[in-house]
């Protein structure tokens, strides 16, 4: 079940009709629901996988509550440790098993020296990086007493596994997400509009531009070899638009959910390709899972108090565990070194003005937007290829092979189309124009415009029910 799939807009109305209508006067009820929805909206995956979804929030529940009780730092030291050991140790097996037994085999045949070890068929659970970071925000939160630990199970369970960002994220962080929990949601009417604006726009950026992109991407990727440099470099450019449009459009689609039900999640994206540097694009990109590896790995290794040489270091850090959280792979570990190299070069050249550089529109702008954008892109090729190798290939044919690019008219018009409007849309928004299409003060306008946007969606997008880029991860 997508947010895009038949299946949710038979789901979403049901469970919005049942939390406003049944439940409105009952925290409790309002929870339950919650709960129990989600349970169906991640079941529908797999059902074999609630059970780890339970253990990770009644686990990381029974920590908060044993953290309140225990009487010194020393216990609560081994509590907190035992408890991200075992998290991260079920991300791991399921994740990374695989990989690493893969690695320990290569590096011993550098050597000369043949291992045979065999690896498991473990099936991923999709979502299972983005609910297990939810979770342990909880427990680190209460070990730094940044949080109470709660007696609520069932606002937690709901905090945790609360179904339009369960699978793909945002991230939730316990000490701004939870206390939502506490209370009783009051239908608020222009949370509800706010809600479906965000889901619209999200629909329009998935089915009529990411996933339109996507089928000329993808024809181009799965047959890296029969394509010259020229085609390559434009399908590498595209897709950079595509796991854009992919991920914040998903992004929109589950804050407009949770806005729905009275639940505000945290923004995720604003505006990425409008960054002046990579420091400002990771500011601007995935801002969730930025911020928990700022406050949860970075900061705790010292941040960018200490030596200039041990912060590039937590830099590097940081990144690598970025590119590996992304998938079990050395393409997603190299991207995310890139990144982390990226920005420990633009620390040095910039210093602390990196911090302060102006956003008025300008020639120097202008152009460090066009670095920033191309070095995204490139690193985005490690991301989307299968292996290595691939790379290599790629990256050859790109400064040798070039020629005409294959062009598939149609899906790339209706794609450019979408591209047009989804960053005047981001244009509008970065450069604060008081230009209102869904927001005007004119009804007929606003009814207008939304009645346009979902005629687009239907003639031109992509129906077809597929998954979003991120569930891999």
């Amino acid at each position: 079940m997508t947010f895009q799939s038949l299946e949710y807009l038979i789901f979403f109305p049901v469970v919005f009709l049942l939390y406003w209508m049944v439940c409105r006067n009952s925290k409790e009820r309002q929870n339950g629901l919650i709960v129990a929805s989600s349970l169906v909206f991640y079941g529908w995956w797999d059902w074999r996988f609630l059970g780890l979804l339970l253990f990770t929030a009644l686990s990381t529940f029974f920590a908060g509550w044993c953290l309140s009780k225990a009487d010194n730092q020393q216990r609560r030291r081994t509590l907190l440790v035992g408890t991200i050991i075992l998290n991260v140790g079920i991300l791991f097996y399921y994740k990374y098993f695989n990989f690493f037994v893969q690695a320990f085999v290569d590096a011993f045949s550098l050597f000369g020296t043949a291992v045979s070890v065999s690896t498991l068929k473990v099936l991923l659970p999709v979502g299972i990086s983005f609910y297990t970071f939810t979770a342990l925000s909880y427990s680190i939160d209460v070990y730094q007493r940044k949080v109470e630990p709660t007696k609520d199970i069932l606002s937690y369970m709901a905090y945790v596994m609360f179904f339009p960002s369960i699978l793909s994220g945002p991230i939730c962080r316990a000490q701004k997400q939870l206390p939502q929990y506490y209370k009783t949601r009051k239908f608020d009417y222009d949370m509800a509009v706010s809600g479906c604006k965000e889901f619209l726009m999200g629909g329009v950026m998935k089915l009529c531009l990411a996933d339109r992109l996507g089928i000329y991407v993808d024809t181009v990727y799965a047959n890296i070899d029969q394509h010259n440099g020229t085609t390559l470099l434009f399908a590498s450019i595209l897709y950079t638009i595509q796991i854009y449009a992919d991920f914040a459009g998903y992004s929109l689609m589950a804050i407009g959910s949770g806005k729905l039900l009275g639940i505000e999640l945290p923004i995720n994206f604003i505006r990425p390709y409008f960054a002046r540097t990579v420091t400002d694009f990771w500011r601007r990109w995935h801002i969730s899972l930025t911020t928990w590896f700022r406050d949860y790995i970075y900061f705790p290794l010292g941040g960018n108090r200490c030596s200039k040489a041990r912060w590039m270091l937590n830099t590097m850090i940081v990144f690598t565990v970025s590119g590996l959280w992304h998938g079990a792979a050395y393409t997603f570990i190299i991207w995310g070194a890139m990144h982390g190299a990226c920005m420990v070069i633009e620390r040095i050249i910039y210093g602390e003005k990196i911090k302060t550089i102006s956003d008025k529109v300008s020639i120097a702008n202008l152009l460090r937007q066009m670095v920033t954008f191309s070095i995204v892109n490139f690193a985005w090729i490690f991301f989307r290829v299968n292996n290595l190798g691939d790379v290599m290939l790629i990256l050859k044919k790109i400064f040798s092979d070039p020629g005409k690019p294959f062009l598939d008219t149609n899906t790339l018009l209706m794609g450019f189309i979408a591209m047009a409007i989804v960053f005047s849309y981001d244009f509008v928004k970065e450069k604060h124009l008081k230009i209102h299409l869904l927001s005007s003060r004119f009804m007929v306008l606003r009814y207008v415009t939304a009645v346009l946007m979902i005629a687009y969606i239907l003639a031109f997008g992509v129906l077809n029910g597929g998954s979003f880029i991120y569930f891999q991860f």
